[in-house]
């Protein structure tokens, strides 16, 4: 045989032996794939495990999520880890660089998500706090895209941040989408007012699950900054639904409506819920702070050509007993170390104790502190304050910044505002909401249907509220100074950003004028206040001007 027809003979013998050797291959991959997807939301700036106001450890943070998501992906590579919103603001370590350090340096929340691998984050209201340029530097800091599909620049049809991504993971396409509640607008107006708007979720829903469909998406995992609503809360509780803003707690309805979506990872209303399944929509959402992680598990099988969602389920995990994880607490320790010095330094001294322990039901030395702390910046008559931690305490002996962060948690600014007696008095009312109607011998109650930081305390004024009568019909002599207050008198009245904004559902104040905005920060007015009177007493801030009838009712 001529060596040129041997040479093609084994060619063609080889040729044969690789592609039957292929096909063999092609036929035993394995035509399933088991996709894991870890969820966190409303970590709110907890890293370590640790509040920064006392020196207990906590169960809770970034840095022991992090052992649990490790052993996840040992276990399984084809893992996502994604996060729901209100990432950047909320413990004193994200305030210390946005505020103490004014940006300066590496935001420590994107450091401890950087180390983690986060795959996306869905950006949350509280996000906004210290500033759309805050947020934009922190998106330029990490390694992961932050998506939210219905933030757009006013006027525009351009979106703040890209609406979804796609990754594919193993052959699988994943899409993630990300939402925003609409009261973004409202709660921080002061820094968004004209620059941005929150469309309805459900309306952008429409608009871009089906692009990512189109694109092939063989899964859809959405991240909507949004509690499940539903028996799991109401669709409003920022705002009312007559501030004209779409509900924020949609996450139930998202299900019904798109059955599209394989897993929806819920955030914003702080729950922890472990499995629930909405028209084949799986739903979970962990609890805040890091206290928990959402775990979903999904099974694909692949039939003529496209991967499908066979079988899932979800759940969620405690951190409890676990170790942090070193490669988080590294990245993050540098400025770890420099809130602990900051919030532990001294402002001020007292020798007695104050407590909130008793705010919800008598006028307290401690709530009234902060209401004068607003009436001394803005020169207003009246002023309104919230407790926030009726755990907070001062003294005795020294008052420091932690113990200010433990009192005024949040990160709003002052505003001053021009407010009608009629208006007062329907705030006032609005605000009273907040008890169940009186039992007579038994305890005040409190409404489950309105969260404590909705209970608002008016100083300037004396009034009562007499649980004896429905709510709307409450208060009962309203006195500036002495004398009734009439429905046309006119006052000025210091109250927070959020609150001035309409937010938590007080509408009638959305167009109250505002004569002072200098966008100060609450909290850093009290610090202020503290250092320059270096020692303070209750009785020099305490007024006793409200109290809960029936008066000999048990409180």
């Amino acid at each position: 045989m001529p060596p040129i027809r041997r040479l093609r003979l084994a060619s063609l013998a080889a040729l044969a032996l690789f592609f039957g050797s292929a096909r063999a291959s092609w036929a035993a991959e394995p035509q399933t794939r088991d996709l894991t997807v870890l969820g966190t939301t409303d970590v709110h700036g907890h890293v370590f495990p640790t509040s920064y106001y006392d020196d207990k450890e906590a169960s809770l943070g970034l840095a022991k999520v992090y052992t649990l998501v490790k052993k996840f992906r040992a276990e399984n590579p084809n893992t996502l880890l994604v996060d729901s919103g209100d990432m950047f603001q909320g413990s004193p370590l994200p305030y210390w660089q946005a505020r103490v350090q004014h940006d300066r340096g590496p935001n420590p929340m994107v450091l401890a998500m950087n180390a983690m691998h986060y795959d996306v984050f869905g950006v949350g209201n509280h996000d906004f706090n210290f500033g759309l340029e805050h947020l934009q530097q922190a998106q330029k800091e990490s390694h992961f895209p932050f998506i939210s599909c219905n933030i757009y620049w006013t006027g525009t049809d351009r979106t703040l941040f890209k609406p979804y991504i796609i990754k594919e993971v193993a052959g699988v396409k994943v899409g993630v989408i990300g939402f925003s509640p609409p009261g973004i607008v409202i709660w921080d107006r002061a820094n968004l007012k004209g620059r941005l708007e929150v469309r309805d979720l459900l309306k952008c829903a429409r608009r871009w699950i089906p692009e990512m469909k189109a694109k092939g998406c063989d899964v859809i995992v959405a991240v909507p900054h949004s509690g499940l609503g539903g028996k799991y809360g109401p669709a409003y509780s920022g705002y009312s639904e007559s501030s004209g803003l779409p509900p924020e707690n949609v996450g139930i309805e998202l299900a019904k409506a798109f059955p599209q979506i394989d897993v929806l990872f819920a955030g914003h209303s702080h729950q922890d819920v472990p499995h629930e399944v909405v028209n084949g929509v799986a739903c979970t959402q962990a609890k805040l702070w890091g206290e928990r992680m959402a775990v979903a598990q999904l099974h694909l099988e692949k039939a003529a050509g496209h991967w499908k969602v066979t079988t899932k389920s979800t759940d969620t995990l405690n951190v409890n007993g676990l170790e942090p994880a070193p490669e988080v607490t590294q990245a993050v320790r540098s400025a770890h170390q420099a809130t602990i010095a900051y919030v532990h330094s001294p402002i001020a001294r007292t020798s007695e104790l104050w407590s909130s322990k008793d705010a919800y039901v008598r006028d307290t030395a401690i709530i009234d502190m902060i209401n004068e702390v607003e009436r001394q910046a803005t020169g207003a008559q009246l002023a309104a304050a919230s407790c926030f931690n009726p755990d907070a305490t001062l003294g005795p002996g020294d008052i420091t910044i932690a113990d200010i962060a433990g009192l005024y948690p949040y990160e709003n600014d002052l505003e001053g505002i021009r407010i009608t007696g009629a208006k007062l008095k329907q705030y006032l009312e609005y605000s009273a909401r907040f008890y169940q109607p009186l039992v007579p011998g038994q305890p005040v109650q409190f409404n489950p249907e309105v969260r404590a930081y909705n209970y608002d305390m008016v100083g300037g004024v004396t009034y009562r509220i007499d649980l004896s009568q429905p709510a709307g019909s409450r208060i009962r002599d309203l006195h500036y100074q002495g004398k009734p207050v009439a429905d046309d008198q006119t006052f000025t009245m210091a109250i927070n950003s959020y609150r001035a904004g309409g937010g938590g559902g007080f509408e009638m104040l959305r167009d109250c004028p505002v004569y002072y905005n200098h966008q100060e920060s609450i909290r850093e007015l009290i610090i202020h206040y503290l250092q320059e009177k270096k020692h303070i007493e209750p009785a020099d801030v305490f007024t006793r001007n409200w109290e809960l009838l029936p008066a000999d009712s048990p409180h």
